[in-house]
């Protein structure tokens, strides 16, 4: 019962989203950024933190392909300024993160760990549900390359950062939950996230 009420609230976020780009003005002020790497439950952690009542946004097709690849980094800027909290690309790229800790200081930023034998399971039949072809070994190997330079870079990146600022979470934690709302500083009656991307291999995390 609780899962079906937290996600009947996210559908009523998403309409309610479509509204902030033309009505709400540019903040440049503190975000909260999940800088997890894909296949790592960012799904789960983006709709929480809209479920916590931000004004968030996911991945962008528009601000992806349109802004980040054609180098409008002024443009992702200015979207970014619209919103609260960010989940997926083009926010969690090695050379985004530093633009926007600059851009909107005292933000918060949240890693997703995952075991990597899990992710690559995860990334292998996530490509299979998009394409319809299980990925080959050397696409596995190189998405686990990148995936593990991601990590070295955050968390060399925010080595020294206080801990209001920086954390490490694991959506499978039965904790996770309370620990990002402590993390963000607001209050919860549940302990465990609740799942949002459930695939059709029974693998709970997006």
């Amino acid at each position: 019962m609780k899962n079906l009420l937290y996600k009947i609230k996210f559908n009523a976020r998403r309409l309610y989203k479509k509204t902030i780009l033309v009505f709400k003005n540019e903040e440049y002020n503190g975000k909260i950024f999940c800088i997890g790497f894909n296949k790592t439950g960012t799904t789960t952690l983006g709709a929480s933190l809209e479920l916590l009542g931000y004004r968030h946004s996911s991945f962008n097709e528009i601000v992806w392909k349109e802004y980040y690849k054609k180098g409008r980094i002024d443009k992702v800027l200015k979207y970014t300024a619209k919103f609260e909290s960010f989940d997926d690309l083009p926010w969690l790229q090695s050379d985004m993160i530093p633009i926007v800790d600059k851009k909107f200081p005292n933000s918060k930023f949240i890693y997703l760990a995952r075991d990597e034998k899990s992710w690559q399971k995860s990334l292998y039949n996530w490509t299979y549900t998009m394409s319809g072809k299980y990925p080959n070994k050397q696409y596995i190997e190189k998405r686990l390359a990148d995936f593990r330079k991601h990590r070295n870079f955050v968390l060399d990146y925010f080595n020294n950062r206080p801990a209001d600022e920086f954390i490490i979470l694991d959506v499978t934690d039965k904790m996770g939950f309370k620990k990002l709302t402590d993390f963000l500083g607001k209050p919860t009656i549940r302990e465990e996230f609740p799942h949002f991307n459930k695939s059709k291999t029974n693998i709970n995390i997006s």
